[in-house]
């Protein structure tokens, strides 16, 4: 890859159109590691081949923040002129012919802050080497299409007992000098971003099952003494997904044992190196006492995710960081089928994708229509951590989904396995991808690329017309994609578009289109390949109405006008549930919308509190609310009212204190007109006896919460005292937090009581004092002389914050910037200055967690003028820090100087 600096000359920017294979490569490594905290030493040992095609003899290695110690060339100490240091590289010369190089260098893990590479956790030695982290530990030829056969060594510390690395253990004991020693053996080749280490005083719970090739495997996870007893769910998590991807795809656990380890101190939430996941331990550790339905849930979905990367990711890695989304966007979407196969019936399937929708919509739908908007296969990156984004990820699965619209699960099960055939053991790319689902299937997929190299959005404007004589329906659709100054003009895609059509009995009519001789099915799936396209649908008796997009069939924007009316009817008819949601959560869109309009006619002492809800739309809302044939898990997701990020990304201007304001309002009238359906609802939801997990329970209790919030806005004093027993009397933490989130958002008399309580409670538990950390964050402003922003400061001072640990800094100050409140988005600027403060002080140890601060303000440009003015200013106080680290500076300059 050539390499150009950017404007600010002092970054590089890779294109991915500059891709060259590498010359050489690596056959095998010996890894051996003396792990001492301030000066660890590896010698590594590897046999580098080259390249028959090859443009040089030049054999490139990466380093970073490693000193050598030594070097040998083909077993003889090197000599000068055989080799350079340029910049971040070591460029040995002359490697014409199989080589055996040895390089010792010495790293400090002890001091190593960025959590990237090798570094120490409370004592233990944790390795992470995606993306670029393995230069931070030796040097080599650090990228995704180098793969090597790896042996590893361990020597440390004697009561060390837990001495892990990727593969299958060969041998381990005590040495002549007192010290432990392990050592590893990985069969299979693997590039250097899924190499892992793991060292320290961990103990393992383990379970041997038998696979469905008859073979053997230990599962093992490993934790901390202190959290012995909290994996029993994530291993019968780990062992649900072995089983799933043996009866769904038929691939099996490849290696005679699998690990996972948590830790408390990791950037992300979990990462996939062959046969040794690391977990963040909050993606791991479980029990009623410590974990929430929604833990129990992320918890196995997690734990799935990373072990479905045994074969999307691991055995069939991407050939270089612009292919991300093929490891990542397709394991996503694995992930997802898993999830909802494990919630069985089909109201509950329902809720898993309602979920996933929303969450793109709110973290995808805003980057693509920002400064950082990119394809989910990038063009250029300067800083590869960067682009771990919702694009590459949740689009990316959204992308992949669309395979298995167009070909069907029997297809898509075809071309994935057709996929890992071809290019099992090597590096591909997202074409490879899509070359064998339509070899595998017959199809020419061309048009459908282009959903890798354009970034947006895409609008899709519908428009229908009735002939009630000659009973047909004809439905014209438009599509419309982002432009961008400088790149060409956006083109068709092809966007498969899965229609019902309903009757004014609300019954869904049999779907025949003109020319075909008999109607097939209530579903169908167009493929819309045109700017502009026309279907016309025959036999249409009754006066239609058209459910677009079931299931959510691509991810697009549809621009339909419904009426008010319509969809209310949609919202109680439609068959597909997924767009029953959807009509519900546009009829609440319009209803804020024209609930605003009329606040914005009154004056500021002119009865803003006394504009009523529609009471058609408080007519289906009960009406929802009442239906028993919609399970408890369906009807709270559809009846939670929506965030307020959520409402804001859908206004034009965002005003953080309006929709404070409107939200509020809206809430109290609901739980004050209906308050004897809610109040009926609370008491009915209730699960007496053992607290558990499953989906029938939870869907309960997120019911009865549901109905809690809204009484609780409502000032409705029995409520009040039904939240405050709701969280003293509760078995589990799902009830605990509940109360203390609604008391907390609803500004509530007993909120500090229980915050009080809770900190008694939890003070030992740091998962627990993370949740009561981003409990703060959803604070209200009150009469008290200190503001919330003033309150967030002081708790980075709190015994329970540590500064440097990223689980502390997400779940506190990440949670409190992006909770878009006008408590951050304060006229005083107070909210970005801590901003400011916060990622200027993490960048100087963390910058990958500083990047993520950083993307909070990246669409200043969406706000009221007196906020964005703050914002820019913000912006560019930390633009003009000169030691700014690239990754952040990227963030801040795409934020500052997107075209527009």
């Amino acid at each position: 890859m050539t390499a150009n600096t950017n404007k600010a000359g002092t970054e590089s920017i890779v294109h991915c159109e500059d891709y060259a294979a590498p010359d050489h490569n690596v056959e095998s490594i010996h890894l051996t590691f003396d792990l001492v905290p301030n000066q660890t030493t590896v010698t590594a040992r590897m046999i580098v081949i080259p390249k028959d095609d090859r443009k040089s003899d030049d054999f490139v290695l990466y380093r970073d923040d490693v000193s050598m110690t030594y070097l040998k060339i083909g077993g003889k100490d090197s000599l000068p002129g055989q080799y350079a240091f340029v910049a971040d590289k070591l460029i040995i010369h002359d490697i014409s012919e199989p080589t055996e190089i040895e390089i010792q260098t010495r790293i400090n893990p002890r001091t190593n802050l960025q959590l990237s590479g090798l570094y120490m956790s409370r004592n233990n030695y944790i390795t992470q080497c995606e993306a670029e982290g393995f230069r931070r530990i030796m040097y080599f030829p650090d990228r995704p299409d180098v793969l090597a056969k790896y042996r590893v060594v361990i020597h440390a510390p004697k009561d060390y007992k837990a001495l892990l690395s990727n593969g299958n253990l060969m041998e381990q004991g005590e040495l002549l000098d007192g010290r432990n020693y392990a050592i590893w053996d990985d069969p299979f080749p693997k590039p250097s971003y899924l190499f892992a280490l793991v060292a320290g005083n961990f103990v393992a719970q383990e379970e041997t099952i038998k696979l469905a090739n008859g073979k053997e495997a230990l599962l093992q996870i490993w934790t901390e003494p202190s959290n012995q007893g909290k994996t029993d769910f994530a291993m019968q998590s780990l062992i649900k997904a072995i089983r799933w991807d043996e009866e769904r795809f038929g691939l099996n656990l490849d290696l005679d044992r699998f690990m996972i380890v948590a830790t408390d101190d990791f950037n992300m939430g979990a990462m996939e190196n062959k046969g040794l996941n690391i977990f963040n331990s909050k993606c791991v550790l479980a029990d009623s006492r410590i974990a929430t339905d929604e833990d129990f849930a992320r918890i196995e979905s997690v734990i799935a995710h990373e072990y479905f990367h045994n074969w999307t990711g691991d055995r069939v890695t991407c050939r270089d960081w612009f292919q991300l989304s093929l490891k990542e966007g397709l394991t996503v979407f694995r992930e997802q089928e898993f999830a909802a196969d494990m919630l069985g019936t089909p109201s509950a399937r329902a809720v898993k994708r309602i979920q996933d929708v929303r969450y793109l919509r709110t973290n995808q739908f805003p980057e693509d229509a920002g400064p950082m908007a990119h394809p989910i296969r990038p063009e250029s990156y300067r800083q590869i951590d960067n682009f771990y984004t919702t694009t590459v990820y949740e689009k990316g699965a959204e992308v992949v989904r669309m395979y298995q619209t167009l070909f069907g699960k029997e297809g898509f099960r075809r071309g994935l396995l057709e996929y890992i055939n071809r290019f099992d053991g090597t590096a591909a790319t997202c074409s490879d991808f899509l070359t064998a689902m339509e070899e595998s299937n017959g199809e020419d997929l061309s048009q459908f690329e282009l959903w890798y190299s354009q970034a947006g959005t895409p609008r899709v404007s519908v428009s229908s017309k009735w002939d009630e004589n000659e009973k047909t329906l004809t439905l014209t659709l438009h599509q419309s994609n982002r432009s961008f100054p400088g790149r060409a003009a956006p083109k068709p895609l092809l966007i498969p578009v899965s229609i019902g059509i309903l009757g004014d009995d609300g019954k869904d009519i049999e779907l025949q289109l003109q020319g075909e001789d008999n109607p097939d099915g209530t579903t169908r799936t167009l493929l819309f390949d045109q700017q502009e396209q026309t279907w016309v649908f025959e036999n249409i008796n009754s006066r239609p109405i058209l459910s677009i997009g079931r299931g959510y069939s691509a991810p697009v924007i549809f621009d339909i006008e419904y009426t008010k009316d319509q969809l209310a009817f949609l919202a109680r008819n439609d068959s597909d549930l997924f767009n029953r949601a959807e009509a519900f959560d546009r009829l609440t869109l319009l209803m804020i919308d024209q609930y605003i309009l009329d606040l914005q006619k009154k004056g500021p002492n002119q009865g803003r509190d006394h504009i009523p809800v529609s009471e058609a739309y408080l007519f289906t809302f009960e009406d929802i609310l009442n239906d028993e044939s919609l399970s408890p898990a369906y009807r709270a997701e559809l009846l939670k009212f929506p965030d307020e990020n959520y409402i804001a990304e859908h206004r034009i201007l965002i005003e953080p204190a309006l929709v404070r304001e409107v939200s509020d309002q809206i809430r109290k009238k609901i739980g004050t007109r209906l308050r004897a359906t809610l109040e009926d609802k609370v008491q009915k939801m209730a699960t007496p006896g053992a607290y558990r997990p499953n989906p029938i329970d939870a869907g309960k209790r997120a019911l009865k919460h549901v109905c809690l919030g809204y009484l609780a806005f409502a000032d409705n004093p029995k409520a009040i005292q039904q939240i405050r027993a709701l969280y003293k009397t509760a078995n589990n933490l799902t009830d605990q937090l509940a109360a203390l989130k609604i008391s907390v958002e609803a500004s509530l008399p007993i909120a500090q009581e229980l915050l009080n309580m809770a900190e008694i409670e939890w003070q030992r538990e740091p998962l627990l004092m993370n949740k009561w950390l981003t409990l703060h964050s959803r604070l209200r402003h009150s009469r008290e002389q200190r503001t919330v922003v003033e309150k967030i400061h002081a708790l980075t001072l709190h015994g329970s914050y540590q500064p440097k640990n990223p689980n502390c800094i997400y779940s506190l100050l990440y949670a409190f910037f992006r909770s878009g409140g006008p408590e951050f988005h304060r006229p005083d600027g107070m909210g970005y200055q801590l901003w400011v403060n916060s990622v200027l002080s993490t960048d100087q140890f963390n910058p990958q967690v500083a990047a993520r601060l950083a993307r909070v303000l990246e669409n200043w440009r969406r706000y009221e003028p007196s906020l964005s003015r703050m914002m820019y200013k913000a912006l560019r106080f930390v633009n003009s820090h000169r030691e700014l680290s690239p990754d952040v500076r990227e963030i801040i300059e795409n934020a500052l100087y997107e075209p527009v």
